[in-house]
């Protein structure tokens, strides 16, 4: 017969009640910054696309601001209000006369814009300047060839997409969500852990902490998606700018084409004469230069998609395979390239490594903790570098990643393993990390470990076996 638990045994189980809402409470917060982090990523996205929109313009019309050919020039301008989040775009000469202007009111067709006629160019000795206010991103960049011969200046529409802000408010209410049923999941562990110790059944108790241990690397992992996608989504957003520049450019070169090419029967006099005056040559040459970089962009954002699917995919526990350390570290470094490239350079020094028996996804989200780590911890003064080594012998290989931050003391280093352990600034890290990365590499046989000097930096040390010992 089950023994009732007493009054006193009640207050005993207060520390856990506290424990679990404060668990609750963390994630909660987590998940907000992590909205607040993908909202701002969202703006700076919008910032880079209109200084995309304004370098094509800028490309687009230098050589008709030197042939003075307006009614192209007005053509190319009226290609960029195309895209709907352009609000106006004009060209003005280093006096400041506005050459052409071309506005629109939110959804309405463009038109052309007489007032006003001068308009001050930038004081500034940059060749690009960006501002920002309640209604529009105003961008300023200066049309050279050669010489200077005036300015862009693109104003696009100053609102974040709806669909987007509504993407993300989802996201942070389903992380907040799943943040408060973890933390209940962990204070019912918590009560049923005390109870069976009151009626004498530690036995039990072991099994109990591991699931609360295998939730809490879970609910570690769902804290860091919404971040991690939104960077991967900014990532993509780049390659992506430049694909629809091209393309814009290329659907009027193919108009040009299409002139040349329907051309009535003439001599050869005159057909050489048509494909000069619209450059036929010149558009010939360019297109392949724009089909290059075009197929390099998709390539570059086919490469993310398919290295996030290759993490999302083998997440099964305990799924071991023969896999190359080599492509997960790359897929790991380009997955996390919006993390580190504001941060620090990565130099790789890589050995002969086998086929080694593992869990990928697992060994990568270990790569990812240590680089990312190792990123955020440089100095906002400081582009640091982080140095990636691996070598092997006949049992074991090993991969080394090191960097050239500001290091940790022996009392910190000592902790770095504990659970909750962080020295980040509270809500941006849940202080499971490393200790997460620590028992995935356990499981593998292999071990973590760490040495630092203040000052010089930090150097962590995998190991693994290469063929997976079976208990």
């Amino acid at each position: 017969m089950s023994q009732r638990l007493s009054i006193s045994d009640w207050k005993s189980i207060k520390p856990a009640l506290l424990i679990g809402l404060a668990l609750a409470l963390l994630q909660i917060g987590s998940g907000l910054v992590t909205y607040h982090q993908s909202k701002n990523i969202l703006w700076e996205g919008k910032f880079q696309t209109a200084q995309s929109l304004t370098d094509g313009l800028v490309v687009a019309v230098a050589d008709q601001v030197v042939l003075k050919d307006y009614a192209a020039l007005e053509s190319r301008i009226a290609q960029t209000m195309s895209n709907e989040q352009v609000a106006s775009a004009l060209l003005i000469d280093l006096t400041g006369k506005v050459l052409t202007h071309l506005k629109r009111e939110p959804k309405q067709d463009p038109r052309l814009m007489f007032e006003p006629s001068n308009l001050p160019p930038p004081a500034i000795q940059q060749t690009t300047l960006q501002q920002h206010d309640e209604q529009f991103i105003t961008t300023w960049n200066k049309v050279s060839l050669g010489q200077d011969l005036g300015w862009v200046r693109v104003q696009t529409y100053s609102e974040l997409d709806r669909a987007e802000l509504m993407s993300l408010r989802q996201q942070t209410l389903m992380l907040s969500a799943l943040a408060v049923v973890s933390g209940i999941i962990i204070l019912g562990i918590f009560l049923w852990r005390t109870y069976f110790v009151v009626v004498q059944r530690e036995h039990q108790i072991e099994v109990k902490l591991d699931e609360a241990t295998q939730r809490l690397m879970q609910s570690e992992k769902l804290a860091s998606l919404g971040e991690l996608a939104a960077g991967v989504a900014h990532e993509i957003n780049n390659p992506v700018g430049y694909v629809s520049s091209n393309l814009h450019t290329l659907q009027k070169y193919l108009s040009i084409f299409d002139r040349v090419l329907d051309a009535p029967e003439v001599n050869t006099s005159e057909m050489a004469a048509l494909k000069q005056k619209h450059k036929y040559a010149l558009i010939r040459n360019e297109i392949h230069t724009l089909m290059n970089e075009t197929l390099e962009g998709l390539t570059r954002v086919k490469t993310i998609i398919q290295d996030l699917k290759d993490y999302a995919r083998t997440n099964a526990s305990g799924h071991y395979v023969a896999a190359d350390i080599h492509n997960g570290l790359k897929s790991t470094l380009n997955i996390a390239r919006n993390q580190l490239k504001n941060r620090a350079d990565v130099r790789m020094s890589l050995g002969n490594l086998p086929m080694i028996e593992c869990s990928p996804s697992q060994i990568d989200q270990v790569f990812l903790n240590i680089i990312v780590n190792a990123a955020q911890a440089m100095p906002e003064d400081k582009r640091g570098l982080i140095h990636i080594k691996t070598s092997c012998n006949k049992e074991q290989a090993w991969i080394d990643i090191e960097d050239n931050g500001p290091g940790m003391t022996a009392a910190v280093l000592e902790k770095i393993f504990d659970p909750f352990f962080t020295t980040k600034a509270p809500g941006k890290g849940t202080g499971l990390g490393l200790s997460v990365s620590l028992s995935i590499i356990q499981q593998h046989g292999g071990t973590l470990s760490a040495t630092s000097t203040v000052g010089v930096g930090t150097t962590f040390r995998i190991t693994l076996p290469i063929k997976r010992h079976l208990a």
